[in-house]
């Protein structure tokens, strides 16, 4: 029973000692990368977004012709 007790015990403490040398800092460094890549996400949509708004706002409307097409003739 005790031997049982004591090698449960170390099972345990090799897992998470496994855990805590391995698997915590693989998942916190992916998650801190998700992170990170959807804040950069977000910056590029919000300057794409500011570009719009710009360019919108630059932008002349199109004004109608006035007068009669006339062709390009090619002068030789």
């Amino acid at each position: 029973m005790l031997f049982r007790i004591i090698t449960w015990l170390f099972v345990i403490g090799i897992l998470a000692r496994l855990f805590s040398r391995y698997i915590y800092p693989i998942v916190k460094v992916t998650s801190a990368t998700g992170a990170r890549l959807r804040q950069m996400q977000d910056q590029l949509n919000e300057m794409h977004q500011q570009e719009q708004q710009r360019t919108q706002a630059t932008s002349k409307p199109a004004a109608p012709k006035k007068g009669d097409y006339i062709d390009y003739e090619e002068v030789r």
